[in-house]
């Protein structure tokens, strides 16, 4: 368990009052290049299809688009945003089924290889539409970064349309290669089906899911190979159906750029036990590899992941779906032959490996602790958790909407942000220890409820308490036959 002390030093950070502003000279034109009904002809000569009429006996997803050919490209010509700065070319990258663009280039204060990331299916077109709506309005309205939208399948036409007119930037759709979401030859797909029709995985989250696996894998080995990504050196990846609930005020890119920032995350989870069985071994037989282990810096975030200097996998990890980074941490030949190896001894279809825990273990074997960041100041929710900035003036300043009691670092059992924090020995926010010990005082207060009715509970049927000081358990031990029994941690 992490324990933070009251007299541990909190240094406020300091954060702008907003967005840096484009020059008021420029002319800002967000409109699409095309009316709405030029779009809908172009997208017709796309191919436009249902996912079930890919070819069955090649799984080939280009099959009756226009990227069916050799170079596996649209022939056609993609004008460029007047004053783009950028990788983008007019031509289009193979595998790239559209894009669509604004007729200026927006914010010109933003960074130039920088986009927004979302692996995607078509039926997911709403929940999507929702993350965009929440991050344009909190963020990207303001920056006008480019969006890449990435599908095993080919978009449809109206996931294109709908997309692109809430998108404040440039949005390119994406077609995976088959070859990267399909089973390598060294898989045994009898052994990969048998696992996931297995008691032990059909309790596991996705544990019984084949495309779960096949995205767990992109996105740890694959996604910053598709050639749209040659034209970016930063992402941010949105999932569908996420929300922001303040203005995010410092555009996070511009803070990666400056500082040299690799890897970036909000919340740090703890993987299920069962879908990672074997990946901490297996890491370590690759990071254990005395070539390897000469190439790492004297300091990472070893402990962030292990309680036991590396003997153990703690089960925390950065989770990401909500990641910022620069890809040439992934293109770097240390993770590459790392995933490599991961992917060689079959954890991700004979176990449920995630690419969270995966690019968790290789960012923190790799990177040193200043080059994580923990992104405080924004505002996240995804399912289960979320975060709110613990800095009243920030909370104020951005708008915020969400509860800071409810913050994922303070009031989670988990306790994978505090060890990241005390890992990197990043700077708390202003507030922090004053949310902290508000939290701590209501937890008191209920424990102590609970050990008071416990206590009358016992009294009115006769129970006597032992209190085992070593273990700090209250055993009820029943006098008249039948009763209480159980323990309760106090």
């Amino acid at each position: 368990m992490v324990v933070l002390t009251s007299h541990e030093q909190v240094t406020p950070t300091a954060f702008p009052e907003r967005l840096p502003e484009h020059h008021d000279s420029e002319k800002i034109n967000r409109e699409p290049r095309l009316t709405v009904e030029e779009l809908r002809a172009e997208l017709e000569k796309l191919g436009d299809r249902s996912d079930d009429e890919a070819d069955e006996d090649t799984g080939n997803p280009l099959h009756g688009t226009i990227l069916d050919n050799e170079k596996k490209t649209n022939p056609n010509k993609a004008p460029l945003p007047e004053g783009y700065v950028g990788g983008m070319t007019e031509d289009y990258r193979p595998y790239e089924q559209y894009r669509v663009v604004k007729k200026t280039y927006g914010n010109s204060l933003k960074i130039p290889r920088a986009t927004l990331f979302t692996l995607v299916r078509n039926e997911e077109l709403y929940d999507i539409l929702v993350s965009i709506e929440r991050l344009e309005n909190r963020f990207n309205g303001k920056m006008n970064y480019d969006w890449i939208f990435m599908n095993d399948k080919p978009f449809s036409t109206e996931f294109i349309e709908l997309t692109s007119s809430m998108v404040s930037g440039t949005a390119r759709y994406g077609i995976v290669p088959y070859e990267h979401w399909s089973y390598p030859e060294w898989i045994d797909q009898n052994k990969a089906q048998a696992v996931r029709e297995s008691v032990k995985f059909s309790r596991v989250l996705y544990g019984s899911s084949e495309s779960y696996r096949h995205m767990c894998r992109y996105n740890s080995k694959f996604f910053y190979h598709h050639p749209i990504m040659d034209d970016y050196d930063l992402y941010w990846r949105v999932e569908p159906n996420v929300d922001f609930m303040c203005d995010i005020l410092e555009d996070p890119f511009r803070y990666m750029a400056d500082t040299g920032t690799q890897y970036g995350f909000t919340i740090a989870f703890q993987e299920f036990y069962t879908t990672v069985e074997t990946l901490w071994k297996t890491s370590m037989v690759y990071f254990g590899n005395s070539t390897i282990k000469e190439q790492l810096p004297t300091r990472n975030l070893l402990d962030f992941i292990s309680d036991d200097n590396g003997r153990s996998y703690n089960m925390c990890h950065f989770w990401s779906n909500f990641e910022i980074a620069n890809l040439t941490l992934w293109r770097d030949p240390m993770y590459e032959n790392f995933v490599d190896h991961l992917d060689h001894a079959g954890g991700f279809f004979y176990e449920r490996w995630g690419d969270a825990p995966v690019h968790s273990i290789g960012a923190s074997m790799i990177l040193r602790p200043e080059q994580v960041h923990v992104f405080g100041n924004i505002a996240y929710k995804h399912t289960v958790a979320g975060t709110c900035p613990l800095d009243d003036d920030l909370f104020k300043r951005a708008r915020c909407t969400c509860n800071p009691r409810g913050d994922w670092t303070i009031s989670s059992v988990q306790h994978c942000n505090l060890k990241f924090l005390r890992a990197s020995k990043q700077q708390k926010m202003k507030d922090f220890n004053k949310y902290f010990n508000i939290l701590r005082q209501v937890k008191l207060k209920k424990n102590e409820g609970k050990k008071r009715n416990t206590m009358q509970g016992h009294k009115a049927t006769g129970s006597s308490l032992i209190v085992t000081k070593q273990t700090n358990r209250v055993h009820p031990q029943n006098l008249v036959g039948e009763g209480a029994g159980g323990g309760l941690i106090v």
